[in-house]
């Protein structure tokens, strides 16, 4: 299936924009597609001030697109400080607590692996910390005027997701974790290692000042792989992460591949890895060992499907779902099994909102202790 020649021209506008190329002309192909599509693209793709940055310095760009792009670019700076004012009192707490911790994706990419910060977007901070100092992380969040958003602690208890929502004291969406893979399924999937990317995590500062944790630059890009495969690897933010993270200084395609196979998520980051080279190629490209896995039959389909379908989606586009990804496993059963519970899981969803059902369980305040000494002494257990 080809798509329209503006099709064409917009993903090759979104894929200019999160490289960061800067001051060449849009072109007759681009400026010919409406302004409220080239907005939806952005939006779908979380690439909007990346784009605003790219039609800015366009010579040839229209003045309504400058215009109309301008505030999103202002807006992701204005989170970006919101965020930075959360982190600096995370990084007091727990250096008083003797906590150990590092922040991951959202604030990291943008300072320290994009070309520029006010390109990446991102609207909350993924910070993690031990099983064992989990309690203790959240009491001192809390003391320090974090507030609950996911308050629902029987259903916390029940899920045994590895994260909760908090507040910062700034406003900024906070998710603290004490896993990577967050339900449970992934950890009997998966053999993620929180311990020892924690013990390896380094110091940092980003453009703010503010000093911070950060995973060493493999563990960098195994969480940014890790979290695109589960997600469905169908934005371009995501893409584009791995793209500028597997460039940095330290990063090692070699340990990259010992922990991915320690992880057993050799498979999931081959499609992933394989998605990310069509896209955008690679400075640093992954030796043909890393993508060989994207040669089998799961891989094969995923790549058969790009050619149907050509990535990135543009809006209008019914086929953008990453199942494919998500449900990539080791084996070839364990793939199409998993694919088949999620896409029976995604007809309940829809039937549950069909019927009003209410999606955001976890937010309703049940403030039921029992639960809650129940969930976090299964966390510091595990």
């Amino acid at each position: 299936m080809t798509p329209p020649s503006g099709d064409r021209a917009l993903a090759r506008l979104l894929t200019q924009s999160i490289i960061g190329v800067s001051g060449e002309p849009l072109g007759p192909e681009v400026r010919a597609v409406p302004v409220e599509t080239v907005i939806a693209a952005g939006g779908d793709h979380r690439v909007t001030p990346a784009l605003a940055r790219r039609v800015g310095s366009a010579p040839d760009a229209p003045r309504e697109w400058a215009d109309r792009l301008a505030p999103h670019r202002t807006l992701q700076l204005m989170r970006h400080m919101q965020a930075s004012g959360d982190l600096r009192r995370i990084a007091e707490v727990f250096a008083h607590a003797g906590i150990a911790w590092a922040v991951g994706k959202g604030p990291v990419a943008a300072d320290l692996i994009w070309p520029s910060p006010d390109m990446r977007e991102y609207y909350d901070l993924d910070v993690f910390v031990g099983r064992g100092d989990f309690a203790a992380a959240l009491d001192e969040l809390l003391a320090a005027g974090c507030t609950l958003v996911d308050r629902n602690w029987p259903e916390l208890s029940r899920s045994m997701r590895a994260e909760i929502g908090l507040l910062g004291p700034a406003g900024t969406h906070i998710d603290l974790h004490w896993d990577m893979a967050v339900p449970p399924k992934l950890r009997r999937a998966f053999r993620t290692d929180m311990a020892s990317m924690l013990g390896r995590a380094r110091p940092a500062r980003l453009g703010s000042g503010v000093a911070v944790s950060v995973f060493d630059p493999v563990d960098t890009v195994v969480h940014l792989v890790f979290h695109a495969a589960q997600a469905g690897a169908n934005r371009l933010m995501w893409i584009a992460d791995i793209h500028h993270a597997t460039a940095q200084p330290g990063f090692d395609w070699a340990e990259f591949a010992r922990r991915t196979a320690a992880a057993r998520t050799t498979v999931a980051s081959a499609l992933v890895l394989d998605r990310v080279s069509r896209t955008l190629g690679f400075r640093n490209p992954p030796p043909a060992a890393v993508l060989a896995p994207a040669a089998s039959v799961w891989g094969r389909l995923a790549r058969e499907r790009d050619e149907r379908y050509p990535f990135p989606g543009l809006p209008g586009d019914r086929h953008q779902g990453g199942t494919l990804f998500s449900s990539a496993r080791e084996h070839l059963a364990a793939s199409a099994l998993d694919a088949a519970v999620a896409s029976w899981r995604v007809r309940a969803t829809e039937r549950r909102i069909t019927r009003g059902a209410d999606e955001r369980i976890l937010r309703r305040d049940v403030p039921d202790a029992a639960s809650r000494t129940a969930y976090l002494e299964a966390v510091a257990a595990v």
